[in-house]
């Protein structure tokens, strides 16, 4: 089980990569997870269902929202409402969680729910099954994500 969780994890690790280089223009480092509850990070989930069934909780540190939004959006980061930090939330939330799932279960047939905003949970004790929990870094802040799902 321990290689299956590392193999999952180094997955996520490239899938949660690219997609923050490739449409956030963000580097990430994985790192030791040390939440600092200060501040109000901005939290994402994403349920899926099929082969696997599960969900994807991101939580951002607070401000790093901000600034993932003014890149995606390409406006300066005083520009950024928090209504579209959130949407932004959301949909990088959908694209890490569909990255993933296209790497772990290429040939499942998996639907994803629509994203929605959601208190951040460390621990995962909102997670529907036992999960991955991973620590990112950026230069602007942390991310930090819940995977579970029933087929690991």
């Amino acid at each position: 089980m321990a290689a299956r969780t590392e193999d999952l994890r180094a997955t996520a690790v490239e899938a949660l990569s690219e997609v923050l280089a490739t449409m956030f223009f963000s580097d990430v480092v994985p790192v030791d997870c040390r939440h600092s509850l200060d501040g109000e990070w901005t939290s994402a989930r994403v349920r899926f269902s099929g082969d696997p069934s599960g969900e994807l909780l991101l939580m951002l540190s607070p401000g790093l929202a901000v600034v993932l939004s003014a890149s995606f959006l390409g406006i300066d980061e005083g520009a950024v409402t928090q209504e579209a930090a959130g949407q932004v939330c959301r949909e990088l939330s959908n694209m890490i969680c569909g990255a993933i799932l296209s790497r772990v279960h290429p040939d499942s047939s998996v639907a994803l729910d629509e994203p929605e905003l959601t208190p951040a949970d460390f621990d995962g004790r909102g997670g529907i099954h036992p999960g991955l929990h991973q620590c990112f870094a950026i230069p602007e802040g942390t991310l930090a994500m819940n995977l579970n799902s029933d087929a690991w």
